[in-house]
């Protein structure tokens, strides 16, 4: 599977642009941050899938009672069984299907002029999209919690299957009891809040925090296992094979006029030289992998010739004094001095210039000691930290002092 960018559309077109690029094969995140604008992400969308998560703040999510006898043109009808509930005519505004439970159907109702720009936004920057997922939806559905993690200054938060909203922090209680009451679920009120994010100051006692590093990973993760899509009706994606055979066309009517030209000796000699430029290449994914055992799909030549170019640049040198691991080689003796701690996972943005880290300790005594140490070389911040029975949990940001 190829790489995936995944882009937050806003329902305001002045807010920053959440954007992550995600390897499948890798299971690593390849970059993320923030875009003023779409213009800014199409190099990362070249040789890259696209996907989008739609602003619940532009969405409606519903449930309309399903008439007897319209199975069948669903579909069509579900705009006008909303038409009571719709502050727009029923023209103005996209309905998808997200799913049905019984006689009920839920769906995501978004204006056209909306997903009209954010498409055409896309397409003027040369990208197409393969899903658009109401991002809300995108957070881990849970039987008996809320899931809620914070994006641009907003909360996303999940109830069920098909429904969930996004909020201003002050609103997020009311609105948490509001979904209880619409339920008519004494207990809904009191299920417990997954917070994938820090949580509020004023949390409740039912709210319990499992912090997310990337909100933004956690939502692409989502998307990519989630099958709603806000692509259907006229907004459905064309057939890709065309997309994917045009290019081929010039070149196959070349290929027709080379055979008319050439005769059976030098087909024979093209041939030949293709089987031993497979040959060649074969040879050399062969070596590549012995050497880096976990480059197995080799999808490309110029993606060998990349992996071949950085593990040069590594050996040799290149890049050494801003690298990894000269940060590696900075911290090695200043972690054993801190003996309780142990690193889970460790992440270097050159673009930042900072390294994150979550560690494991024994006591919140080792994090003051480490973040002690590490102070007296970098500029430290440490954020949410937790305990669970056995030990306590955290995560620090390094960068170098100024």
């Amino acid at each position: 599977m190829s790489e995936i960018l995944t882009i937050r559309l806003n329902s305001d077109p002045q807010e920053a642009i959440p954007w992550l690029v995600w390897s499948p094969s890798q299971q690593d995140v390849i970059a993320s941050g923030e875009a003023e604008n779409l213009a800014q992400l199409a190099e990362y969308a070249k040789d890259r899938d696209v996907m989008a998560l739609a602003d619940s703040a532009a969405l409606t999510l519903a449930s309309v009672a399903i008439p007897s006898g319209s199975e069948r043109q669903l579909e069509t009808v579900l705009p006008y069984l909303l038409e009571d509930d719709l502050a727009q005519d029923v023209d103005q505004v996209h309905v998808t299907l997200l799913g049905k439970s019984g006689t009920q159907a839920h769906v995501a109702v978004i204006e056209h002029r909306i997903l009209t720009r954010w498409l055409s936004e896309l397409s003027d920057e040369g990208m197409t999209l393969k899903r658009l997922v109401p991002d809300c939806l995108c957070l881990p559905l849970h039987d008996d919690a809320v899931s809620v993690a914070s994006l641009n200054n907003r909360w996303l938060a999940r109830v069920s299957d098909t429904q969930g909203g996004t909020v201003e922090s002050a609103w997020l209680p009311m609105w948490l009891k509001s979904v209880a009451d619409s339920h008519e679920d004494k207990e809904a009120e009191e299920r417990a809040v997954i917070s994938y994010s820090a949580l509020p100051e004023d949390a409740p006692a039912n709210w319990r925090c499992e912090p997310s590093e990337l909100v933004m990973l956690l939502l692409a993760q989502g998307a990519m296992s989630s099958r709603a899509s806000l692509l259907t009706g006229r907004y459905k994606p064309q057939n890709q094979i065309y997309k994917h055979l045009k290019p081929w066309r010039s070149v196959a009517i070349a290929a027709g006029i080379l055979l008319s030209v050439l005769g059976a000796e030098k087909v024979a000699g093209i041939y030949q030289m293709e089987a031993q430029a497979k040959q060649f290449r074969e040879q050399s994914e062969t070596r590549l992998r012995s050497v880096l055992p976990n480059n197995q799909r080799i999808p490309t030549t110029s993606y060998l010739r990349r992996l071949m170019e950085s593990e040069v640049n590594r050996l040799s040198g290149a890049g050494e004094q801003t690298g990894l691991m000269v940060w590696l080689h900075e911290l090695g003796p200043m972690l054993k001095g801190v003996s309780g701690i142990r690193l889970d996972s460790i992440r270097y943005d050159q673009k930042r210039g900072e390294l994150r880290f979550n560690a494991r300790g024994k006591d919140f005594a080792d994090f003051d000691k480490l973040r002690e140490v590490l102070s007296s070389k970098y500029e430290t911040s440490i954020g949410q930290t937790s305990r669970d029975r056995e030990s306590v949990t955290g995560a620090f940001v390094l960068k170098r002092a100024s």
